[in-house]
C-alpha cells in the first residue's frame, strides 16, 4: 500500500512540474523560409482585435526559389524578429526595401497573396 501511494505521489509530482515549465524561448527555425523577399509595404495596426502589431507585404526576390512568391505577414507579440548576426529588433525598426526571410506560424490563408501569422522573421540587409 505504501508503495504504491509513493507511485501515485511520484507521478503527480512529476505531471505538476511539467506543466510549471516555462514557455520555449523564441529561436530561428532552422529549415527553409516560407518567404524570402523584400518588403514592399508595411501596415501598422492596433492589434487589439486579432493581436497583430503590422502586416507587412514581403515579394519574393527574382532567382530565388521559396514555397510563396508574395506574402502578407502578419506580425503579433509572439513573432521573433532578428537581424542576421541575431541582434533582436523591433517591429518599428522595419523599413520598405529590406530583405527579409519569414516562416509562418500555423494554417495560411491561400489566398493571393497568400496571408499568415510568422513566428520569425530574419532581416537580411538594411
Amino acid at each position: 500500500m505504501k508503495q504504491s501511494v509513493q507511485i501515485i505521489f511520484s507521478a503527480l509530482l512529476i505531471l505538476v512540474l511539467a506543466s510549471c515549465r516555462g514557455g520555449e524561448p523564441k529561436r530561428m527555425p532552422d529549415t527553409l523560409p516560407d518567404v524570402h523577399g523584400y518588403i514592399s509595404s508595411i501596415k501598422k495596426t492596433n492589434g487589439k482585435s486579432d493581436g497583430s502589431k503590422a502586416i507587412v507585404l514581403v515579394k519574393a526576390l527574382d532567382g530565388i526559389k521559396t514555397t510563396y512568391t508574395e506574402a502578407n505577414i502578419s506580425i503579433d507579440k509572439n513573432t521573433l524578429i532578428e537581424t542576421q548576426n541575431g541582434e533582436e529588433l523591433k517591429v518599428e525598426q522595419l523599413r520598405e526595401g529590406q530583405e527579409v526571410e519569414a516562416w509562418f506560424e500555423g494554417e495560411v490563408m491561400e489566398s493571393m497573396p497568400v496571408q499568415g501569422y510568422i513566428k520569425a522573421l530574419r532581416v537580411t540587409t538594411n
